[in-house]
């Protein structure tokens, strides 16, 4: 998990206390999960550790270094795992744990950093889930979709082979729009309507650029930062990835015996991924609010990060964080209760990550090296003054850090008076816990989707917003409020979200410059070097080539393909947008006529 060390350390003075004060061995680690005293862990659950100073490899495999023993099982065998950051261990059990145990760790002195210095010894306890609940794919839409279409949707599936109408979109209304190509997905909250599912790409007028048919229900058809596409399929019960030429690539699922939600995924530079799972769990009510269910069945989130190899490398649970009584509208007194109904991930410029819940009405800030809270925007716990805006945002759906450091969400508005949807930024003083709106943008007349969405801030400055359960399906408004762009599906026929990339008709993106033909191959300097965000890339190729470019970072990840396509003899040029990524070197190298040519270039934000 890269971070600055000025970042990490002061994460480690703020969270001296990571765990419970007289926990032995606390100030060895700065991170683990399952943390201390947790509850309803998953029985296929792995152990995964930071230690706060590095360790000698070798000290952790010493018998009786590391041990696991259970309340039922008296000792477990594992393999220790270190992932290829060297920061972080992976405990893996040989076999699951038991329901309902007690699970002790056990770090000794035989542990000790590079210098072979001993750990303190550490000892800690988690419990298991004790009775385990049917989980579903689909257990984020409890709340967005009623008991007979989910009940269509988990049954629902068409031969791939029977060819079925693509889903029309019209254009309602087009007034200088952004350029860039339109990604959505179809799903339909009347089981009556026929809705055969596609993945979509189109242009401004609605004409296809690419459109696939699938035999379930896909969700949150998405392009990632390497140019690829997502899209989570109900079949596999995953998230897949395919190339720019539409070809299966990869996929993406959470682990350690969660399944995996619909409603967002990050792929990041170093090809780690950023998931949730909605985790059902047989919760005491009646010892939390009185009158409350002693056996309810309530739904927390877990959101974790995977590495390249699919190990969970990093799990936040709410269970640890967050109590089910922050809930805003929930009915503590109900038979289910869903508090959190997480529903978007976001990576932030400094490393940690934010998270948008739903039924908290909350952006929530959170650690990537501790797992702690670091702040929390709006709902019950809210630590900020909303400057102007006094009645903040109900049941939002998204969360995005922009280019200018604000931050942007769709406020879906359920328990706003009355209820309508908009798209909203805040400028966001951190420090002093101040969010002042800087910008909205409000239907007339109103526009209110109770469920899904999306608000996407473009390269030109528009705003792209998708409405969810409701239409129009997706507005793309200017900066003065606007509309350039207003499309349709059919009524009754929903996007869960929708986005818009400007890629172009070829992925490449790459410019002629000018029409000489050059003398030899050359890769010159990017400039503006070092850049912010983007930088523009040129090359000269004096001879008909297949050419390609891509982007490292220091480490030597891939990070981003730039150009990958025939090219005619002469000089031409890219860009490379790193809004995404964080400060640091980077490499970008050009492949042509079997000649590699390499140069640097230095990110500062």
């Amino acid at each position: 998990m890269p971070k600055s060390l000025f970042a990490f350390t002061c994460i480690l003075i703020l969270n001296t206390f990571l765990f419970s004060s007289g926990t032995a061995g606390k100030n060895s680690f700065s991170y683990i999960d399952p943390r201390p005293d947790a509850k309803y862990v998953n029985k296929n659950t792995t152990v995964v550790f930071t230690p706060v100073t590095e360790l000698k490899g070798s000290s952790l495999t010493i018998k009786g270094a590391i041990s696991i023993t259970g309340s039922v099982n008296t000792n477990y065998n594992f393999t220790l795992v270190n992932t290829t950051d060297k920061q972080t261990y992976i405990i893996k059990p040989a076999t699951a744990f038991a329901d309902g145990e007690k699970v002790t760790i056990k770090f000794s002195s035989a542990v000790t950093d590079k210098f072979g210095k001993s750990i303190e010894p550490f000892e800690y306890s988690f419990y298991v889930t004790e009775k385990p609940v049917k989980q579903s794919h689909f257990a984020g839409l409890v709340n967005e979709l009623s008991p007979d279409v989910l009940i269509e949707l988990e049954k629902y599936s068409i031969s791939q082979k029977t060819t079925q109408q693509i889903p029309p979109v019209t254009v309602n209304y087009s007034n200088n729009p952004s350029p860039g190509n339109i990604l959505m997905s179809n799903i339909v909250f009347n089981v009556q309507i026929p809705n055969t599912p596609h993945l979509l790409i189109l242009n401004n007028d609605a004409s296809h650029v690419f459109t696939r048919q699938l035999s379930a229900q896909v969700f949150d058809f998405n392009r990632q930062p390497n140019g690829n596409f997502t899209y989570f399929y109900r079949n596999g019960g995953k998230y897949y990835e395919i190339d720019t030429n539409y070809n299966l690539t990869d996929s993406f699922y959470t682990g350690n015996g969660y399944l995996t939600d619909i409603h967002e995924l990050r792929v990041l530079p170093n090809r780690h991924a950023l998931l949730m799972s909605y985790d059902k769990q047989i919760v005491d009510m009646s010892q939390i609010v009185q009158g409350g269910n002693p056996a309810a069945q309530v739904t927390g989130l877990i959101i974790q990060e995977i590495d390249e190899n699919k190990n969970v490398v990093f799990q936040w649970r709410s269970w640890d964080h967050i109590p089910i009584t922050d809930a805003t509208y929930e009915d503590f007194l109900s038979d289910e209760i869903d508090y959190i109904h997480g529903n978007a991930i976001e990576l932030d410029n400094d490393g940690n990550i934010m998270i948008s819940s739903r039924h908290l009405d909350e952006i929530t800030k959170i650690s990537r090296s501790t797992g702690n809270i670091i702040w929390r925007l709006g709902g019950k716990q809210n630590q900020f003054i909303f400057q102007n805006d006094p009645f903040r945002f109900s049941h939002q759906h998204g969360i995005r850090r922009l280019l200018n450091g604000n931050i942007l969400m769709f406020d879906n508005g359920n328990f706003h008076i009355p209820a309508e949807s908009r798209a909203v930024e805040y400028i966001l003083d951190e420090v002093n816990k101040i969010a002042t709106k800087m910008w909205e943008y409000k239907n007339t007349p109103v526009i209110y989707g109770n469920a899904m969405g999306f608000a996407q801030r473009l390269e030109n400055g528009n705003t792209l917003i998708s409405w969810g359960s409701t239409n129009p399906t997706v507005t793309e408004v200017k900066p003065d409020g606007s509309k350039a762009l207003e499309m349709n599906l059919p009524v009754g026929v929903f996007s869960y979200r929708v986005f818009k990339y400007n890629y172009g008709s070829n992925v490449t993106g790459v410019v002629p410059v000018g029409n000489h033909i050059p003398g030899k191959f050359n890769l010159k300097q990017n400039y503006p070097n070092p850049f912010n965000p983007q930088t523009t890339i040129e090359f000269d190729i004096p001879e008909n080539s297949n050419v390609k470019v891509v982007v490292y970072n220091s480490l030597g990840q891939f990070i981003a393909k730039l150009v990958d396509t025939d090219l005619n003899a002469g000089s031409y040029r890219t860009s490379f947008n790193a809004a995404e990524f964080s400060s640091g070197i980077y490499y970008y190298r050009m492949t042509a006529n079997n000649t590699i040519y390499i140069n640097k270039m230095i990110l500062i934000k």
